[in-house]
């Protein structure tokens, strides 16, 4: 009971030090976790995406297709968009998406990225898609189930991933950690979101600190960034936002 009150007083603290970047000795790392993930200032894109959120989605659908897929938050739809800003991907794959509204942080975010989305469910695939033909954008809506397009798209030359992971029913967090384990090979970013949603979300995220594969990774409570680069010393974080 006492090591179990302890462990609960003591995290917190631990990852309010880290996110100031006390014991964070890797620059690329009290870079990303100061100047990004705790970033607070407000980007340009922030109102033009949530009044959309608003007006054209969360207006628009009925309970129960906000039961079929959740809202995205506007703070995880921010973090979103800064990592993505950050790192300037020439590609982005997100696997599934909140009804349109986490593709548009990202598209705003990097204009010039070709982005990818993999949503095998039908409405909400096809919301998405006339979402970003209504507001004039531009995305590769892919339908095929993710045993079928995430080999597909892992299959192709690209000198870097960047791969966003929507959260997920339990059910797909069982599957996606094989179909992307071909990415840790790669230089690759992956920002998963939900990684305590659920029993198998907790598996593989602990899954992903404990590969050698994996260098760094950053624990923002309920998501996590995962970076695969040699070059990289392998370190694990804890941050609150």
């Amino acid at each position: 009971m006492q090591k179990k009150f302890w462990k609960e007083y003591t995290s917190p603290m631990s990852r309010m030090r880290q996110a100031w970047g006390f014991g964070i000795h890797s620059p690329f790392a009290f870079r990303l976790i100061t100047k990004v993930i705790r970033e607070k200032a407000r980007y340009y894109a922030y109102d033009d995406v949530e009044e959309i959120g608003r007006t054209r989605v969360a207006d628009t659908l009925m309970r129960r297709q906000k039961h079929l897929r959740k809202l995205l938050s506007t703070s995880r739809g921010r973090l979103f968009f800064r990592l993505t800003n950050f790192f300037r991907p020439d590609d982005i794959l997100e696997i599934g998406t909140s009804w349109g509204i986490s593709s548009l942080y990202l598209r705003l975010a990097e204009r010039s990225a070709r982005l990818t989305i993999v949503e095998p469910i039908a409405e909400i695939g096809d919301f998405a898609e006339r979402l970003f033909t209504e507001v004039g954008e531009q995305a590769d809506f892919v339908r095929d189930p993710y045993n079928i397009s995430l080999p597909a798209y892992l299959a192709s030359e690209r000198d870097g991933l960047y791969i966003v992971v929507n959260r997920q029913p339990k059910t797909q967090y069982r599957v996606l950690p094989r179909l992307l384990d071909p990415a840790l090979d790669k230089p690759s970013l992956l920002i998963i979101d939900g990684i305590r949603s659920n029993s198998a979300a907790k598996e593989w995220w602990e899954a992903l600190i404990k590969d050698e594969r994996v260098r760094v990774t950053i624990d923002m409570k309920n998501v996590g960034f995962v970076c695969c680069n040699p070059k990289l010393n392998k370190q694990n974080y804890q941050v609150s936002l």
